[in-house]
């Protein structure tokens, strides 16, 4: 292999790991965004039952 290609395959490869590092970066936001989005539904479900035994059962 020459050093031409040696550097070229290098450069690739560095680029292959940042673009990487990106793609784990944004997974791991849409993780937590998800998780968010869970906390929400249970809360707004915690809420309606708590209306609903409140009411005495009836809409």
């Amino acid at each position: 292999m020459s050093l031409q290609s040696a550097v070229g395959f290098s450069a690739l490869g560095s680029e292959h790991a940042a673009i990487a590092g990106e793609g784990v970066e944004e997974l791991g936001r849409s993780g937590v965004a998800v998780g968010e989005s869970g906390i929400g539904y249970a809360a707004g479900d915690a809420v309606a039952a708590a209306t609903y035994l409140v009411s005495g059962g009836s809409l």
